[in-house]
């Protein structure tokens, strides 16, 4: 379908977007390729969080903290999630990516899509990400990594789209899912590796309402699903009837991850996170846990993600 373009500014920096009847997406090219806005048009709903202060939007540098970083809506992250030596690269936190400014392509832009393409600075590697709309309904994520170099790279490529949580929201996951492997959290004790039930690891904890076990005004957990059979999730309000979507094809991206904070940073948030290895770290998915991409030298991979926004 033909969308209707958008093109603004949101606090100084230049944002472009796609529209249809039903959703809205909005992105900034400069600032990471961040997608800031995700919205129901009919019901107004806004899913992706932001922090509440004016001045919600800035620019990052390499070298920067990302929990110095606007950390609003949807980044990508590749080719680690956590910050590690990899090759005695030092990858940073969140990746390579999101403290870069990315190139639009305007011609695409005129025919209704938003691609954009970054090379990264320290692995040797391309990224390439198209937006597009598919119905009123879904946005089709179309990505594409080259291997910019001639040996094999390990990579991960996690998507980390932070959701607003509303009274009602609760995560829908396939049914196949009823563990997950943690890799950190505040406020239980965790150890990288242990397995909780899902939904309820705790008796009166259900992950799938967004709570978090523990004490203290700071509880986050990140855990993972997966290898999985099917590449779906989705967060249904069950006042509302609010709905998101994620489809993806697990035989190319074959895990989930699970991020839920309720009050580090005194932020709250969630997010579902189709992710191609395990856990954040690519050195200890690499060489550890062995749950990892790779790329050859020369070689082009490509993979999708389909948001449904009802």
């Amino acid at each position: 379908m033909k969308p209707e373009i958008m093109t603004t500014e949101v606090l100084g920096y230049p944002a472009v977007g796609l529209r249809s009847e039903a959703a809205e997406l909005m992105m900034v090219p400069q600032l990471g390729g961040r997608v800031i806005s995700l919205k129901n048009r009919k019901s107004n709903r806004e899913w992706l969080w932001h922090q509440d202060r004016p001045d919600w939007l800035w620019a990052n540098k390499a070298g920067d903290n990302f929990g110095l970083s606007p950390q609003a809506g949807i980044d990508e992250c590749i080719p680690s999630v956590a910050s590690c030596n990899f090759k005695g690269r030092q990858i940073p936190d969140h990746g390579e990516v999101w403290y870069q400014a990315w190139d639009l392509d305007i011609k695409a832009l005129d025919q209704g899509m938003l691609t954009s393409t970054l090379e990264l600075q320290i692995s040797p590697l391309k990224f390439s990400r198209t937006i597009r709309l598919m119905d009123e309904h879904t946005f089709l994520f179309d990505y594409v990594l080259e291997n910019k170099g001639f040996e094999e790279e390990p990579f991960i490529w996690c998507i980390h789209p932070l959701k607003n949580i509303y009274e009602g929201d609760r995560l829908l996951l396939p049914e196949e899912v009823n563990s997950l492997r943690l890799d950190g959290g505040i406020g239980v004790l965790i150890a990288r590796g242990d397995v909780w039930k899902y939904p309820e690891p705790f008796s009166g904890t259900r992950l799938d309402l967004c709570q978090v076990p523990g004490t203290g005004n700071e509880l986050c957990v990140k855990g993972f699903a997966g290898p999985l059979q099917h590449g779906w999730a989705a967060i249904e309000n069950q006042h509302t009837g609010d709905r998101l979507d994620l489809y993806w094809d697990p035989k190319l991206v074959p895990y989930l991850g699970l991020w839920i904070n309720r009050g580090l940073g005194g932020f709250h948030h969630v997010a579902l996170e189709p992710c191609t290895g395990i856990p954040d770290s690519l050195t200890i998915a690499a060489e550890k846990w062995k749950e990892i991409k790779t790329i050859q030298g020369g070689e082009q991979l490509g993979w999708s993600l389909k948001i449904v926004v009802r």
